[in-house]
């Protein structure tokens, strides 16, 4: 009897141990954590930190982020938008990568009017609120679309409707590097 009550002590303690320790791969068959949380990039960190115009909230774990520089007001951005909406339903689907957008409009209204209008379900930071972000580029023409790695090196640099295109082959470029 007293074996028995040792044993069962010892798995309570062990068990209450892992649980403490946060993490499990002591008592379970399943890896920790990776110490180097994809979290902790310079990107990742900045982004939640970062001042958004909808509820929408980036995935701040993704390997890269197309940031994409648009606004209301831009006729061009207008026309590129449902193109950008349907695509970000496919890119919604991997975990490693996330859109964006960085409004340039002058006013919060302006944008979250158009953001309801065109139904847009990724992040929005709000008008001139992207300082700080490794990898955001203002300035330039619009509608503009840039990939950038999770440290915020940018990968390429252009139109939406040429990078939307093929988006997995820029942000697979640099896996073999």
């Amino acid at each position: 009897m007293m074996k028995k009550s040792i044993k069962i002590c010892s798995l309570a303690l062990v068990l209450a141990g892992c649980g403490a320790a946060g993490t499990f791969s002591v008592c379970a068959d399943e890896p920790a954590a990776k110490a180097e949380d994809a979290s902790s990039s310079p990107v990742g960190k900045a982004l939640e930190k970062a001042d958004y115009l909808t509820k929408d909230r980036p995935n701040t774990k993704a390997r890269y982020y197309l940031f994409l520089y648009s606004a209301s007001w831009c006729g061009p951005c207008r026309r590129e938008m449902p193109h950008v909406v349907r695509t970000y339903r496919k890119i919604r689907q991997s975990d490693d990568v996330e859109l964006v957008l960085f409004s340039s409009d002058k006013t919060e209204e302006a944008a979250k009017a158009w953001a309801k209008e065109e139904r847009m379900k990724f992040p929005i930071i709000k008008p001139k609120k992207g300082n700080g972000i490794p990898g955001y580029a203002p300035g330039g023409t619009i509608p503009r679309l840039g990939i950038v790695d999770h440290a915020g090196k940018i990968v390429v640099m252009g139109h939406p409707a040429k990078l939307l295109k093929d988006w997995r082959k820029y942000c697979k470029a640099e896996e073999g590097k």
